[in-house]
């Protein structure tokens, strides 16, 4: 009777993805590239192939 008494009718609550809000793309010089070890160089890329894929807005193209 306790737990049928807290049950709630409301719709679920809205969940609002902000994580590109606070991502930006990294951008590296050729200073970074020479300096950077290989592996620091594939996880920025990965990064940015991911940032590009969930949070680049489609551009519209024109013919």
């Amino acid at each position: 009777m306790l737990i049928a008494s807290c049950v709630k009718t409301s719709p679920a609550p809205v969940v609002v993805d902000t994580g590109c809000l606070w991502t930006r793309i990294i951008y590296v010089t050729n200073h970074d590239i020479d300096v950077l070890d290989k592996q620091t160089k594939r996880d920025i890329l990965a990064h940015n192939k991911a940032w590009q894929a969930n949070c680049q807005k489609p551009t519209e193209k024109k013919l």
